[in-house]
């Protein structure tokens, strides 16, 4: 995260008193809504970055953003999806020139009903059926912290960075099959030493065996020359 993440609910207590108000061109009204679907449409531009940077300590300061608030109403829940589509301005990190880069953004957040007001989670909050409206500003600019990478480079350097990916790629690559080759030629080398004594021992009863058969006839021999000595 990029900065503390506060409840975006204009009921509950807001740790910056004029934050509602700065922000007031973003809360929706959610008690005088139907149940079905509803579609809100916001500009984000120099104005919000500059509120955030200054309350939020945002590093962004300037964009041109659309966003689409869709708020599916039904008896238990209000079902908030969150479009924001659009450019923001971008240091980079390697040699520091500013950039435009693309943001699409497409999230979700389940408000329900409740007897409490409470954030259970990133993704629910829980709200009352008195709860007259919620503030999606805060929403928005933390989605589009979330949709900018951790490494911010100029669109000059993404090849370059990307050639360098597939280069250390094919550098694993080759040492893994290098690896591999040497374990198949290490399971080669036994097998070959295994078929080698087998074929050994399957030599040494085979002559064995015909040991046997050369000493059978001789027995037989000799037996028959005893027997006729005895007749």
């Amino acid at each position: 995260m990029f900065f503390d993440r506060k409840p975006y609910l204009c009921g509950l207590k807001q740790k910056v008193k004029n934050q509602v108000n700065d922000l007031r061109i973003f809360e929706i009204d959610i008690v005088a809504l139907k149940f079905g679907s509803h579609s809100f449409t916001f500009n984000l531009d120099k104005l919000f970055f500059a509120y955030f940077k200054e309350h939020q300590n945002g590093f962004i300061e300037k964009g041109d953003c659309v966003a689409e608030v869709i708020l599916e109403k039904n008896e238990q829940l209000i079902r908030a999806t969150f479009i924001i589509e659009g450019t923001v301005e971008l240091i980079c990190d390697r040699s520091l020139d500013d950039f435009d880069y693309e943001v699409d953004v497409d999230e979700s957040i389940l408000y329900k009903y409740s007897e409490q007001e409470k954030e259970l989670t990133e993704e629910i909050v829980l709200i009352t059926h008195k709860t007259p409206s919620i503030n999606v500003g805060g929403l928005l600019y933390e989605f589009l912290m979330l949709d900018i990478p951790l490494k911010k480079l100029h669109p000059r350097f993404l090849e370059e960075d990307y050639l360098d990916e597939e280069d250390n790629e094919a550098s694993d690559n080759l040492e893994t099959k290098s690896t591999e080759k040497k374990i198949n030629f290490i399971y080669s080398s036994e097998k070959q030493e295994d078929t080698s004594e087998v074929k050994k021992d399957s030599k040494d009863n085979t002559t064995s065996s015909s040991d046997t058969e050369k000493i059978d006839p001789r027995w037989n021999v000799l037996k028959n020359l005893k027997n006729n000595k005895n007749n």
